[in-house]
């Protein structure tokens, strides 16, 4: 019996797996046949890239403690600012407008004119760019010498953020690692010192990222550059060998029992018939020819030959791996046709050595300070920064290119061109220590605005040589303090008394603008809403370089909260807290962007009681555009309730 069930079993055993290899076959056709006629899924949209490791790159402002704030508070805190309430999203920027901003612009040629009925008629806004595909920026290459190292309390891969802009920003983009200032008991240390600045640089390029469709790297923000842009309409000094010194008080309008005080140093408006003598340092190097980097400098180049009078002279350097001794132009007049010829030759390729351009330019220069020892000595250099070869770093380049005369000094400006592939800081510290100022150009017709004839005029001839700055603030009115930007600037108190080549020039007609946050004790606060009380005094020196003697200025600082605020000071507010809370991104718990976001909400909404008196003018629009180009790109959402610092 089991013998016969065990065979029929075999016996059935072929014709079972028959079967089952048939239905399987039947599955498999069908199941072909209805994949044949679906609808094709719909494409999905690529998923954001993860964030990259950092590179150790330079930045721009010092690393702070997770667990610290952007601006801490001083030790003792008096009470503490609550945070500010959510705000309802603005409304959608305007467009960026075809032209550089103009009326409202820092300009040493023009007054401001706040009124719509005055300002000059606004460009057509165009169409904001389409933002770029996310990238993964290039490390940026290393810096061997400048400023202080990362703070140890935020090690590299904390750096939530830099994380996320190195995917959003132009690669090879590098930034120095400046200290962000902090709150300082007035009892424990009631002085600051610092150098004035009128670079523009930084918000500048900030405004040329966001109008190529890129996200703005906190990393690039020196919040003292993105005030100085601006035109606050200060009145001219009285006299012609001294600054006029405004000072104002404001509320606060993110911190509570906290105050904006602004001081606006003014120069005069003066005529110099000295002549000139300049030399141009064209960067030729291969990565000039990146997108429009060529024609930029070859029209400003241009622009500042034409702009020179006939008793002018001007030479020409132009380098790449070496200096090209073909295209090298000795000091001239202007209109020769040698210099034109050059200049027209610009042409990139090979790579970058700026030290070997600026030595030969320093040597043509210091022959030509010696035959016309009554003339300004400018040196130009026109470059996108990136040096590769000898020397890289500014001060080695520096020393190599050194002037050891400092009674007429040769000047060293510096005219950065491009998007990535770009060293703001090698371009900043030469012009910073090389007795000199820095610009940014992004287009051609911004080139020729520059360096027009009516600028040139007062861009080529210094008032002041030198020039620092020191307040001291009264303990009995100021209870804590906070200078907001000038990172770099700041130097020791002792200082003050030094004339040395770093501090800055400022030329004739230029303005500086300097913001502090302070807390008032109750006394100068209960006293400031009823009248106008001294709360602090300021003083300046500089050296006058028609003789090279020194001069110091002294003034009070007066606040008084019982009158109305001017509408430019609500204006340089709102750029001077929101270049100053973006920069702190980097060095805050990656959980409280949201906050930063808030309060660049809340200054999106100052703007708008200014939009009758200014919304005309090119700058405002700029800045609002900007203003919400970067607000836009933070998380609309706070990560976590619980902060970590920032907003405390």
């Amino acid at each position: 019996m089991n013998i016969t069930t065990k065979t029929l079993r075999d016996a059935a055993m072929p014709k079972l797996v028959l079967l089952t290899l048939g239905l399987m076959l039947m599955a498999v056709v069908i199941g072909c046949g209805t994949s044949s006629v679906d609808e094709p899924e719909a494409p999905q949209a690529p998923a954001a890239a993860a964030p990259a490791a950092p590179a150790p790159a330079p930045q721009s402002a010092a690393a702070q403690s997770p667990a610290q704030p952007a601006a801490p508070r001083p030790a003792r805190v008096p009470a503490a600012a609550a945070p500010s309430a959510p705000m309802a999203a603005p409304a959608p920027a305007p467009a960026p407008t075809s032209a550089p901003a103009a009326a409202m612009m820092e300009s040493s040629t023009s007054k401001q004119q706040s009124a719509p009925a005055q300002a000059a008629p606004a460009s057509a806004p165009t169409a904001a760019p389409a933002p770029a595909a996310a990238q993964a920026a290039p490390a940026a290459a290393p810096q061997s010498g400048g400023g202080p190292p990362m703070h140890p309390g935020v090690p590299p891969q904390d750096r939530k953020w830099s994380r996320h802009y190195e995917q959003q920003t132009p690669g090879a983009t590098t930034f120095e690692d400046y200290q962000r200032s902090r709150f300082v008991w007035t009892e424990d240390d009631a002085v600051s010192t610092f150098s004035l600045d009128t670079d523009r640089t930084s918000y500048h390029l900030a405004l040329n990222w966001a109008r190529s469709g890129y996200e703005v790297d906190p990393d690039s923000v020196r919040a003292e550059e993105w005030i100085n842009s601006f035109n606050y309409g200060y009145d001219m000094p009285s006299n012609r060998d001294s600054f006029a010194v405004s000072t104002d008080v404001m509320k606060h309008p993110l911190q509570e029992r906290t105050y904006l005080v602004r001081l606006g140093f003014q120069a005069p408006e003066l005529r110099d018939d000295k002549p000139l003598n300049v030399t141009l340092v064209l960067d030729a190097s291969g990565s000039m020819g990146d997108g429009n980097r060529v024609d930029i400098a070859r029209e400003a180049a241009e622009s500042i030959r034409r702009s020179l009078d006939k008793d002018d002279r001007i030479g020409v350097v132009h380098f790449t791996t070496d200096v090209i001794h073909g295209y090298t132009v000795k000091h001239q007049r202007p209109d020769r046709d040698d210099v034109q010829w050059s200049i027209s030759q610009l042409a990139p390729h090979g790579s970058t050595n700026v030290q070997a351009g600026l030595d030969l330019g320093v040597k043509m220069a210091h022959r030509m300070r010696r035959e016309r020892p009554d003339a300004y000595n400018y040196i130009i250099l026109m470059s996108d920064g990136v040096a590769n070869v000898d020397a890289t770093d500014p001060f080695a380049i520096l020393e190599s290119a050194s002037d050891r005369d400092s009674g007429n000094p040769l000047r060293l400006i510096t005219i950065g061109v491009g998007i990535s592939n770009y060293n703001d800081y090698l371009l900043e510290q030469l012009a910073q220590h090389g007795n000199g100022w820095y610009r940014y150009l992004s287009t051609t017709p911004q080139a020729r605005a520059t360096f027009s004839r009516e600028n040139w005029l007062a861009l080529s001839v210094p008032f002041a040589d030198q020039t620092r700055a020191q307040v001291t603030w009264d303990p009995a009115m100021v209870a804590s303090w906070r200078l907001i930007g000038y990172e770099n600037r700041v130097t020791s108190d002792e200082s003050f008394t030094e004339n040395r080549k770093e501090f800055a020039e400022i030329p004739v007609g230029a303005a500086t603008t300097v913001f502090y946050e302070v807390e008032l004790t109750h006394e100068g606060e209960w006293a400031a809403e009823s009248k106008q009380i001294e709360i602090g005094d300021v003083a300046l020196r500089w050296v006058t370089p028609a003789d090279g003697l020194s001069n110091r200025q002294q003034g009070a600082i007066l606040a008084d909260l019982s009158s109305g605020t001017d509408p430019l000071m609500q204006f340089g507010a709102v750029v001077a807290l929101a270049s100053d809370r973006y920069s702190s991104l980097p060095y805050i718990d990656g959980r409280e962007s949201g906050y930063v976001r808030e309060e660049l909400s809340t200054l999106m909404e100052e703007l708008w009681p200014l939009e009758y008196e200014l919304g005309n003018l090119d700058s405002y629009r700029d800045l609002k555009f900007l203003l919400g180009h970067i607000t836009d790109s933070l998380p609309d959402k706070m990560i976590s309730t619980k902060p970590s610092g920032y907003s405390q």
